[in-house]
């Protein structure tokens, strides 16, 4: 379904203007708060802390959650302009969860801490076995599970216009 729905609306330029520029967005803001916030405009340092195979993983996991939220964004666009309404609320639930915990596991445990601070869990990442990798895993299958309802959704919607 993700190929017959989701490509070809990416192959319009305006929806792929949309996915890239919310990408870069995204992407910059995990880079914010990577390289930045935490490691003091240094990749050596992040790496430093960190080591190489963590800094891999995460900045490869933060990548796909960019894409993904561009996806998301300009799917979302998408369906916006195809209906007005707002009875499907599961996708934009999904895709908000998916883009808020891509955010709060951005770089290490210590960046998370403050934004994890305002549920209560200030050094939660730093308990976990994987030290906030989990939790990118999580947003990449919450982004997933909202471009999946999103397109079908859309899918939805352009049959019943079809039928009618």
């Amino acid at each position: 379904m993700l190929k017959q729905i989701a490509f070809p609306i990416l192959k319009r330029k305006k929806y792929a203007l949309i996915a890239l520029g919310a990408g870069i967005i995204m992407a910059a803001v995990s880079y914010y708060l990577t390289i930045v916030n935490v490691a003091f405009h240094s990749f050596f340092i992040l790496v430093q802390m960190d080591g190489w195979s963590f800094t891999t993983v995460s900045l490869g996991l933060s990548l796909i959650i960019s894409v993904l939220f561009g996806i998301y964004i300009a799917l979302f666009v998408f369906r916006r302009d195809l209906i007005k309404d707002s009875k499907h609320v599961k996708p934009i639930l999904s895709g908000l969860g998916g883009t808020i915990t891509g955010v709060i596991a951005a770089a290490c445990p210590s960046c998370g801490a403050p934004l994890l601070a305002f549920v209560g869990a200030p050094l939660a990442l730093m308990a976990l076995p994987f030290q906030g990798l989990e939790i990118k895993v999580l947003s990449i299958l919450l982004l997933s599970l909202s471009v999946y309802l999103l397109a079908e959704s859309i899918e939805k919607k352009i049959n019943c216009d079809i039928s009618v």
